[in-house]
């Protein structure tokens, strides 16, 4: 019990820097811009597709933030009826204050949500799960999702996973640079028992299967061909810190299509089976 004590205060902890520093801004929790764009990009276009647009309704974002993700979504999709949740009440006070029309936001923890079964069209969530120090956590926080998600429904899951973690550093180090360490307030997914575990409770689809065509890609690997370039080549040319990253060498490069898993960040669509 200690452990998770210790372990939720170095989340809040975390975050309450975030807040301070960051504010209502598009950075906060992720100061690379190309990777929130895209990001934004993707849930987005997830909204869009056929599938989504024909049975959404009720919209859970676990880990909400700040409200920024929130902020598009409902000037967009104003038929929609959003639910902001987070840990975070730093977050969740800069949240509140943009006074969103179709959207609320409540405090909560995904580990025991207090909605009733079967409650939403769509869950998603946006490097959030990777806060739950634990496989265990990780996994009670994926059962709550699907408990709280309507039988059909989906859920648009963007978290951190080793495989395109461990990828990026091999291709840094053949390069002689230096690993990138793991966040210290984040658990990346082992992708072999994360796709085990989500099999029994989920289809897990491509965005094809939501009817997106090419209009609207929603691409697993759809951070790799950035992470590639912002650090790996970026660094390699100029010896510099790994940790810059809004230069205009990597901006004219983002428009690149994705391709390999150079990236610990990917997509994963899932349906309630």
């Amino acid at each position: 019990m200690k452990e998770n004590v210790s372990n939720d205060q170095i989340i809040k902890d975390h975050y309450k820097i975030q807040a301070g520093k960051h504010k209502g801004s598009a950075t906060s929790t992720m100061e690379d811009l190309t990777t929130r764009q895209k990001e934004v990009n993707l849930i987005q276009n997830f909204f869009r597709t056929p599938a989504i647009k024909n049975k959404c309704k009720e919209v859970l974002e676990i880990g909400c933030g700040n409200g920024y993700t929130l902020s598009l979504l409902t000037s967009e999709f104003p038929d929609y009826n959003f639910l902001g949740l987070d840990f975070s009440e730093d977050l969740l006070k800069i949240a509140n204050d943009r006074q969103l029309s179709g959207a609320r936001f409540e405090q909560g923890d995904v580990r025991k949500l207090r909605f009733e079964d079967n409650s939403f069209d769509v869950v998603f969530t946006e490097r959030c799960i990777i806060n739950l120090l634990s496989w265990e956590e990780q996994q009670q926080g994926l059962n709550e999702m699907h408990r709280v998600l309507k039988k059909g429904g989906y859920i648009l899951f963007i978290e951190s996973f080793s495989d395109g973690y461990n990828n990026l550093n091999i291709a840094r180090n053949q390069m002689g640079l230096e690993s990138i360490p793991m966040p210290h307030h984040n658990l990346y997914f082992e992708k072999e028992a994360f796709e085990t575990f989500v099999s029994k409770k989920f289809s897990v689809l491509q965005s094809g299967d939501l009817g997106a065509g090419t209009e609207f890609p929603v691409h697993q690997n759809f951070l790799s061909s950035h992470y590639f370039v912002a650090r790996v080549i970026h660094p390699l040319l100029t010896k510099g810190d790994p940790t810059i990253r809004n230069t205009e060498f990597v901006k004219f490069f983002s428009f690149l299509p994705p391709s390999g898993c150079y990236s610990p960040i990917e997509a994963y669509i899932l349906q309630k089976k």
